[in-house]
């Protein structure tokens, strides 16, 4: 499997190594294939990528691997030409766009982006406009190839068979976890207490009796901001709530918002910069907290769902659809989806990345299988207080891959390879009718696929 690995790097790596300099890398044309032609610098770009990834694999075989990859991804590309493939600017601008809040969002600001990459932010754009673009030929020529193929049970019982034990990937201790939660309704007094405190501390930054950061350290409660100023930079439309959009993109540079509120509280918002469809800004949040006997209520109320679940009144599932304000849970019988795989099933080692909260991991290690814990404070994705129920479905011991437990793994993996022989047998075949040329320095190498069969030096 781990030739198939090389492929997915090459088809993904404009993401991880984007506009990335090289050094001293002395530019020139190694291969052409069909209509598009490979750099040193391409490579180079790659071997470097790889390598602080820590791949175990020697210098000069990995370089040779990378230069295969890339002669494959040329090649789709030439043919999604050929074929005459549609993408579209719009796709390629919004793939782009998606990409450069990626790496942005790895800076501070956008002056410590440009001293690392050595370049502004629109240089780097404008270079990571083009990699997209070839990555989305190339992608869309693959799915030409293999989009239709599935593979049926009894292939994935055959190819489960067939590989050796040991090859098999290791799955570390999996959890499936309910939930049911309880959010107090907002006390409509507490709601206008927030709002005028914070209309307060707007009114003496106005007026300059208070500065915008100290104010931040003091009274924010946006936990994304509050070390930084209260700053988000280059945010693109549609990263924040309808409502904050609303506010950031109709304002004037150095204007300071209205108190507006959102699902998350109230909020005002100084406007440092506009550019586009992505600003930079400043903003201060104060949350309406619950009114103490509301929480209170909300703990009370889910002691008897817990009391009725395990008189076996009714299901998990069924409490879960009655009772949760969770929407993301709430119809799917409590039950937590791992983001990576949109499956329930959530390793163990994920479980702080699936809720801040320090004290979860905790308690689902320490719970039995289809034990149903005592009434939990937690906090909503928008910040709100409340109670939650924990159910712990199932949990699995550490094992190599099977079929009853993993099946949806081995499919996968069945079909992974299904689709790479597919696509090995068309690179077969349109190498007979493609034009290819290799220096000499790169036909040195063994290669997955014979491009040297075809190649003129």
């Amino acid at each position: 499997m781990k030739k198939y690995f090389l492929f997915a790097a090459i088809l993904f790596f404009p993401l991880l190594i984007a506009a990335q300099k090289t050094g001293n890398v002395v530019d020139r044309v190694i291969a052409v294939v069909g209509s598009e032609v490979i750099k040193e610098s391409d490579v180079e770009q790659a071997f470097e990528q790889m390598k602080e990834n820590g791949s175990d694999q020697l210098s000069d075989s990995l370089r040779g691997a990378l230069f295969d990859q890339l002669m494959l991804q040329k090649l789709l590309i030439s043919q999604a030409h050929h074929d005459s493939l549609d993408v579209t600017e719009s796709d390629i601008a919004n793939e782009t766009d998606r990409r450069m809040r990626y790496f942005l969002t790895q800076f501070k600001s956008e002056k410590d982006f440009e001293v690392f990459y050595g370049e502004s932010v629109d240089a780097f754009k404008f270079e990571l406009h083009d990699q997209v673009r070839d990555l989305l030929y190339a992608q869309k020529m693959r799915a030409k190839i293999t989009g239709d193929i599935t593979v049926s049970p009894s292939e994935v019982k055959e190819y489960f068979e067939r590989q050796p034990k040991d090859s098999l990937p290791f799955i570390n201790s999996q959890v499936e976890i309910g939930e049911i939660v309880s959010v107090p309704p907002v006390n409509k007094d507490i709601r206008e207490f927030t709002r005028q405190n914070l209309e307060d501390v707007r009114q003496r930054v106005i007026k300059k009796q208070l500065d915008f950061c100290d104010a931040v350290v003091t009274y924010s409660q946006d936990p994304g901001s509050n070390r930084n100023c209260g700053e988000y930079d280059n945010v693109r439309r549609g990263t924040f709530v309808p409502e904050f959009d609303a506010i950031c993109f109709n304002m004037k540079e150095g204007e300071i918002s209205e108190v507006f509120e959102t699902s998350y509280g109230f909020h005002f918002v100084l406007l440092i910069e506009r550019k586009g469809e992505e600003v930079s800004i400043k903003h201060i949040l104060l949350t309406i907290p619950p009114a103490p006997e509301d929480l209170l209520a909300s703990k009370s109320r889910l002691d008897s769902v817990r009391y009725l679940i395990v008189k076996d009144s009714l299901t998990f599932c069924q409490a879960a659809a009655k009772f949760s304000s969770d929407a993301d849970t709430k119809f799917n019988c409590g039950l937590i989806i791992n983001p990576e795989t949109g499956t329930t099933k959530i390793d163990v080692d994920m479980l702080g990345d699936i809720d801040p909260d320090p004290q979860f991991p905790l308690t689902i290690n320490q719970m039995k299988v289809g034990e149903i814990s005592t009434a939990q404070p937690c906090l909503t994705k928008d910040g709100k207080q409340g109670y939650r129920l924990l159910y712990l479905k199932s949990r699995s011991e550490p094992h190599r891959a099977n079929l009853k437990d993993d099946y949806q793994l081995i499919e996968d993996l069945a079909l992974q390879e299904k689709q790479n022989k597919a696509l090995d047998a068309w690179v077969r075949k349109k190498l007979a009718n493609t034009y290819i040329r290799i220096t000499p320095d790169y036909m040195k190498y063994n290669y997955h696929y014979p491009w040297l069969e075809f190649a003129k030096s």
